[in-house]
């Protein structure tokens, strides 16, 4: 043994003589000096990056802050300073020095061996003549990672330092032999596992759920349960994670599809190892949806207020854990909430780093924020971003801000356990050194005397008394904890416990209270049979199988099925459903209310059209129905008429024949009235813009019936290729699970375009025709009328396009229907009523005088000189611009136009 000290000895002092010999002079993380000095070693950042690349023996960087083992330093030197300002020890203060193992053993050596400089002196000592050293630091706390504890451990029994973990649960610390100076204040992790495993055989439940936080706790927690749970032939029903932060994106989801899992699952018992704020999420929403089980808690949340404290917990169900005896750090929560810098004396390198990390305004963050303010702009968030607060560049002093950011991710039982190994090294400080009431500052204290109070002496922290057992570890053991609403609070019952040295439980079922309807135990066990819409899922664990839901378009018929058989594609299946039904047929009913107010509007169009050919009819020799556009303004009405019916075969269940004929009965009707009216457009222009000059040519060329057919044969022949090519067709859609929707398949979508884009080209060729117009007299003055119309047609299906895109079902019908009605009603109103408005209100002034007074009233104001000289001289004077002829020309074309005459150049 004394071989093997002396060899570690030696070896322990070469490696410090080479870091020192090196020039090491790395300040401790964190400082604050004292008559007996606490050595801290935690991992504060969360690795080191230069591993492989590093040209010096110390010359390790530490990467990424870690804010749950930053708060657990915090708590030691929260610890420490409240140890100062009690009557724990009178006139002496601890001091502590911290330092960043930045979760690699090797960072965790060489801070060790800064902790304690005086081991390279010891193979130069008079040890082996009864001189024993004393280092400056006394006792050590941490380290928090298991493997890293060991090494640490391996340097610091060479004297015989107290080395203190508060989570280090690794079951091979808990021997002595090996790690005779160490000591932790949690239990090894195999206990809780085997308590829990325990519990539920005494229930004889083996049908149970876990869900654990997505984190190394998480994950550990699931492997030690998995391995407990096979030793005792209990089945797994379900193993989900969850985000271990509350402000996770995920989580709100993670945890409705967890719910979702067990609401399926016959498991009536789930094991949870989350941290309080998720469990009360996921109590929240539990009660919500009113899902009500037996929850195991781990000892991270069984005590916790915030989830005990949730509106109606007694509706989740009940809850069952063991406690550990983690308990509140008076005061703690406000500190983090209220850091301020160290104060004179002390240092904090990481308390300033954080600062800086979470409110300071580095450029690059700064270019950040202008980027995801650009909303073109594609930002890659870097990792800092994610633990920015929304402070972060807007205060004056970053070293006093502060928010609730650590309180939110405080891992509680670590901290708690630092605080509770910082009390148990200052007490034992006490009994040592302090008499009856007066303690005196021994520099002397060894680290040999410190451990064995350790070890044989008990201590207390908020009222409760702990010691640590023979293997170091603490001797609290376990309560099995249940907890109870009394008058809408929640009470910690204790109703058994479990011992950790002989791994029995003791559980008293009189004072459980079962959340039940019956007040019984719940029945969780694999045997259940899977009822219909469920099909049987063997798990490699022989005990039992797992009951799965059948997906959508999937069922079981009986029970106990081994698969589920897939619906006929023209039936559809909920999930976990025992028969497939029949799809809800779908199209745009006559009954639908939005489809019965579309048919009142073009049954209305068509009364107004029916009034309107009768009106025409009747005062057919009219002035003002021959500039409405005579005999063409019968073809307008036609069109008019065949395209409000063209609407009504949107309606209704489509078929492969009404496809065919809907959209062509449209395209040629409307193409019909749109060449009605460019007709009208180019009697104006041809009539006024060259009365004179052109008399002969427009006599000759302007041949309204054949430009009428060639413009309409242009569009049958698209559509005829339409049909012959690729027609419209009657298609049924299934891709929506319940439904089986009916419409109709346009074929290819290039000449549905085409049509509608011809009948666009045709009325912006009208709109523009009409603006040539615009300065004609009043009695004529139809280029407004043909404005209006033609924009409300183009604005119109300009904004079909998009919506028709995005739409789908009986809501593309409905689409074309509104476009087409106002189109239609566009025409009617600015072409077909004002004539009627005329004959029906206007009687004296629809006279063929009055429309041939008002063009030489016109012409009287409007007047041009026949020469270029003459021009220059007689802008302006009152002459005649029409000649009886050309007036006569004007009244057998039979228009009315929409705008003033434009300033022509033309002589008597």
């Amino acid at each position: 043994m004394f071989q093997r000290l002396l060899f570690y000895t030696i070896c322990t002092s070469c490696l410090w003589q080479c870091v020192h010999l090196c020039g090491v002079s790395e300040p401790p993380a964190a400082r604050l000096p004292g008559d007996i000095m606490i050595g801290g070693i935690f991992p504060i950042h969360e690795g080191v990056g230069n591993l492989l690349n590093r040209t010096d023996p110390d010359d390790l960087i530490c990467t990424r802050i870690g804010i749950e083992r930053m708060i657990e330093a915090l708590s030691m030197i929260y610890t420490i300073e409240k140890i100062n300002n009690m009557t724990l020890l009178p006139g002496i203060t601890l001091g502590y020095e911290i330092y960043d193992s930045c979760a690699d053993a090797l960072k965790a050596t060489q801070a060790t061996m800064k902790l304690i400089p005086e081991i390279i002196n010891i193979h130069n000592s008079l040890h082996c003549n009864g001189t024993e050293i004393i280092p400056t630091v006394k006792a050590v706390v941490g380290e928090v990672f298991s493997e890293l504890s060991i090494a640490v451990s391996r340097i610091l029994r060479v004297l015989f330092i107290p080395q203190v973990s508060p989570a280090s649960t690794a079951p091979i610390l808990s021997d002595k032999v090996k790690f005779p100076s160490f000591l932790r204040t949690v239990p090894s992790d195999i206990h809780q596992t085997k308590a829990i495993a325990k519990l539920i055989k005494t229930f004889d439940w083996n049908w149970v759920g876990i869900i654990a936080s997505d984190d190394d706790y998480g994950h550990s927690a699931l492997s030690l349960l998995n391995t407990v749970f096979k030793e005792e032939m209990i089945c797994t029903a379900f193993s989900k994670t969850v985000p271990s932060y509350v402000d996770h994106a995920l989580l709100q989801k993670k945890l409705e599809d967890i719910l979702d899992i067990i609401v399926n699952s016959s498991a009536k018992v789930v094991v949870v190892f989350a941290k309080g704020p998720i469990v009360s999420k996921l109590f929240e929403k539990a009660i919500r949806r009113k899902i009500s089980r037996t929850w195991i808690a781990s000892d991270i949340w069984i005590n916790s207020r915030e989830v005990s404290s949730t509106e109606n917990l007694e509706k989740v169900g009940t809850v069952l854990g063991f406690n550990v005896k983690v308990g509140h750090i008076e005061g703690f929560r406000e500190y983090l909430m209220n850091l301020q810098p160290p104060k004179q004396g002390a240092i904090n390198s990481f308390l300033k780093e954080y600062k800086e990390l979470r409110f300071g305004c580095p450029e690059e963050y700064r270019n950040y924020i202008k980027c995801t303010n650009s909303p073109l702009a594609t930002c890659d968030p870097y990792d800092a971003v994610l633990q920015k607060s929304p402070l972060a560049c807007r205060v004056d002093n970053v070293s006093s801000a502060n928010d609730d950011f650590l309180v939110q991710n405080a891992e509680w039982s670590t901290t708690y356990s630092t605080a509770l190994a910082v009390t148990a090294i200052a007490q034992a400080i006490k009994n040592i050194i302090c008499k009856n009431g007066t303690c005196e500052k021994n520099m002397n204290l060894l680290p040999r005397q410190l451990l064995h109070e350790l070890k044989n002496s008990s201590f207390s922290y908020n009222g409760e008394l702990f010691s640590f057992d023979i293997s170091g570890d603490i001797n609290s053991g376990y309560h099995l904890m249940n907890w109870q609403t009394v008058n809408s609070s929640t009470q910690f019952h204790i109703a058994g416990k479990y011992d950790i040295h002989n791994s029995s439980i003791h559980v008293n079922r009189q004072l459980i209270l079962w959340n039940t309807d019956d007040n019984m135990v719940p029945f969780s066990n694999c045997s259940k049979p899977c009822p219909p819409g469920y099909f049987k899922k063997h798990s490699l664990v022989s005990c039992c199988y797992e009951c799965v839901p059948c997906a959508e378009g999937y069922y079981t018929p009986t029970i106990d099925m081994t698969e589920c058989s897939k619906c006929n594609f023209t039936l559809w299946s909920r999930n976990a459903s025992s028969r497939c039904e029949e799809r809800t047929i779908e199209y745009f009913h006559w009954e639908n209310p939005f489809a019965f107010a579309l048919i009142s509007f073009a049954s209305f169009g068509l009364l107004l059209i029916l009034i309107t050919a009768l009106l025409f009819i009747r005062y057919h020799n009219t002035p003002a129905v021959k500039a409405a556009g005579g005999n063409y303004s019968y073809l307008i009405i036609i069109s008019l008429f065949f395209s409000l019916i063209s609407t009504l075969l949107f309606i209704g269940q489509p078929s492969d024949k009404i496809c065919q004929i809907r959209q062509p009965l449209y395209g040629i009707s409307f193409t019909l009235c749109v060449s009605s009216i460019l007709i009208k457009s180019l009697r104006i222009i041809l009539a006024f813009e060259s009365a004179k000059r052109f008399v002969n040519l427009t006599r000759s060329t302007y041949k309204p019936v054949i430009i009428i057919a060639v413009l309409t044969s242009l569009q049958l022949c698209n559509i005829s290729l339409w049909l012959s090519l690729n027609r419209p067709r009657f298609e049924e859609i299934y891709t929506i699970p319940e439904l089986r929707i009916l419409q109709c398949d346009e074929g290819s979508y290039v000449p549905f375009g085409i049509m509608l884009g011809y009948i666009g080209f045709l009325a912006l060729t009208c709109f523009i025709l009409a603006y040539k117009g615009r300065k004609l007299p009043e009695k004529y003055n139809e280029a407004r009328s043909i404005t209006f119309s033609m924009l409300i047609y183009m604005f119109v299906w300009i904004v079909f396009i998009p919506v028709y895109k995005n739409s789908s079902g009986m809501y593309l019908s409905a689409v074309q229907i509104v476009a087409i009605l106002a189109s239609v009603y566009g025409v009617i109103f600015c072409h077909l009523l004002p004539a009627c408005y005329i004959i029906l209100f206007k009687r004296k002034t629809n006279n063929r005088e009055r429309y041939l007074q008002s063009i030489t009233e016109f012409c009287g104001v409007h007047s041009f000189p026949r020469t270029r000289s003459a021009r220059k001289s007689s802008v302006g004077t009152s002459v005649k611009c029409l000649t009886r002829p050309e007036m006569k020309t004007i009244s057998k074309l039979n228009i009315k136009t929409s705008v003033k005459l434009r300033k022509r150049r033309m002589s008597y």
